[in-house]
């Protein structure tokens, strides 16, 4: 193999495709990129068996051929090359040769042969939706994913497609996002997609109108954007009925400028940062809501104006959880509806903005 392309160009290339790199593999064929030359492209892969990216840049083709090379160090070697017209040579099975300048350098390689095939997802089912609608998905609904292993269920988020209307719900057992959106989709189908997945997906997107093809078939998900392909696998297994777990009836509405308290959270959050539980507690009472925090750090306590629809109420949060919320929605005004201090607190838009969010309090004494 040899091949002659622009530094910049490479360097963009395996910066996307390093995100699926495995970390720490039993296979460590899995913590390498593979390199790819055939007819007047470079075609870089890399893959965790999970989540595979591959990214196609335009070359010159000397000879073709194909290696795997150890993506750590290659990463970090190509970002300072960016300037640089680059040659990439296999000498031998061990080493790829890299020009530039009037200088080289050498890198380990392995075999190509033992480099997992790329997995293609048939278009069984596909939908589109605007980039920034599938960005602003992504944001709703990654922050309730779960991290813990235990739920494997849990770490990804489900797509539910009925009637062109798409529903994306996510949760993790002390809060759960829900979003609502209308796509242009194939039939109705379901399908639980990773949350690292979707978020590598969102870094490559812009906030605009361009339309983006998703492709779902029963095993894997399949993206095509800018010469990159984006394939991971889906997660198997039932996700939670979570419309069980959406009350549909309130006691208490408390209504309130998004900004002002998204600002006093945010300096609570200071003190309660230190606290285990990151713990906020909210006391409503006729049109002034009391937003204190205590831990050994000090002690937090601002009145936030507020329209109250009900009684008097005082519950507690772990305060990450809403500002997650809060630095999400572009509304000026948010609902917090709720029915008890030990009921769920569910958050929304007062414009319908088809997204909720359903918190879990955290019990305190006094």
């Amino acid at each position: 193999m040899k091949v002659i392309c622009d530094g910049l160009d490479l360097s963009d290339a395996v910066l996307k495709v390093s995100k699926a790199l495995s970390v720490k593999a039993a296979n460590p064929v899995l913590e390498g990129i593979k390199i790819s030359a055939e007819g007047e492209t470079l075609k870089l892969v890399a893959t965790d068996t999970e989540l595979t990216i591959s990214k196609t840049i335009k070359a010159d083709v000397l000879m073709e051929g194909e290696t795997v090379v150890v993506g750590k160090y290659f990463v970090d070697f190509v970002k300072k090359l960016e300037k640089e017209q680059v040659e990439l040579s296999r000498l031998y099975d061990a080493q790829l040769q890299i020009k530039y300048s009037d200088s080289e350098s050498e890198l380990s390689v392995f075999p190509a042969d033992n480099f997992p095939q790329m997995e293609t997802a048939d278009s069984e089912n596909t939908f589109i939706l605007t980039q920034g609608d599938f960005k602003k998905i992504v944001d709703r609904t990654s922050v309730s994913c779960s991290t813990d292993d235990s739920r494997p269920i849990l770490k990804g988020c489900l797509f539910e497609i009925e009637n062109n209307l798409l529903t994306a719900v996510a949760l993790d057992g002390f809060r759960m996002s829900v979003v609502k959106k209308q796509v242009n989709a194939s039939g109705n189908f379901k399908a639980v997609i990773p949350s690292r997945t979707l978020q590598e997906i969102s870094r490559l997107l812009e906030k605009d109108d361009n339309e983006l093809k998703i492709n779902v078939s029963r095993s894997g998900l399949k993206v095509e954007l800018d010469n990159t392909v984006i394939y991971s696998r889906l997660i198997e297994g039932e996700f939670v009925k979570y419309n069980h777990i959406l009350p549909t009836k309130f006691e208490n509405v408390v209504t309130v400028n998004k900004e002002s308290l998204l600002n006093s959270l945010e300096r609570a959050f200071i003190v309660a940062r230190n606290d285990r539980y990151h713990v906020i507690k909210f006391e409503v009472k006729e049109d002034i809501l009391t937003v204190s925090a205590k831990s050994e750090v000090g002690f937090v306590n601002e009145n936030v104006n507020v329209n109250l629809e009900g009684k008097d109420i005082s519950i507690a949060f772990n305060g990450k959880y809403i500002l997650d919320y809060l630095k999400t929605v572009n509304e000026d005004f948010v609902k917090l509806n709720l029915n008890s201090p030990i009921d769920p607190c569910v958050l929304t838009s007062v414009i319908d903005d088809g997204f909720v969010y359903l918190v879990l309090p955290v019990r305190i004494s006094g």
